[in-house]
């Protein structure tokens, strides 16, 4: 028992797959830039609290995103990438959104709209349910600027 409990307090999980990887103050910053179907970013969203969730890219071929179970946990969406009617019209009425294009605009953006909340936890949380290929050569390099400019612009303004 305690060579299990040893373990699971210094497993080390994937870079880009649910990767707590920032945090700053009560904000939490997590790149699951490895999401990119809705399938794959429904763990994300259905196991945190208060997410600015950040979306987009290419979509999958007759992927849908549901959020009905989930919608609860979201404050807001933050659209990027060049698809931004198939995400938009996916969760326009559901969920409260904006349509930022790009990852340094999002990361500005949601420091500016988290500071109106009263929250006590903030998630910042890259699930972008779409590959990367529109804007990014993969996921990777997605996820590692991602996780650059959260840092950067998390020092600055928060």
């Amino acid at each position: 028992e305690k060579s299990f409990i040893k373990s699971m307090k210094s497993f080390q999980g994937l870079p880009h797959r649910f990767e707590t990887f920032f945090k700053r103050k009560n904000y939490t910053f997590i790149n699951d830039s490895k999401a990119t179907s809705f399938k794959a970013t429904q763990l994300a969203i259905s196991s945190l609290k208060n997410i600015y969730w950040i979306l987009g890219g290419l979509p999958k071929k007759n992927d849908k995103i549901n959020v009905s179970k989930f919608k609860k946990n979201i404050i807001k969406c933050y659209i990027i990438g060049k698809n931004t009617n198939f995400f938009k019209n996916q969760i326009k009425g559901k969920l409260f959104f904006s349509i930022t294009r790009n990852l340094k605009k999002t990361i500005i953006q949601i420091i500016k709209d988290s500071k109106k909340q009263d929250y006590s936890e903030k998630t910042i949380l890259l699930s972008p349910s779409a590959a990367s290929f529109d804007q990014f050569i993969n996921f990777e390099t997605r996820g590692e600027e991602f996780k650059r400019l959260c840092k950067k612009y998390a020092r600055k303004l928060i």
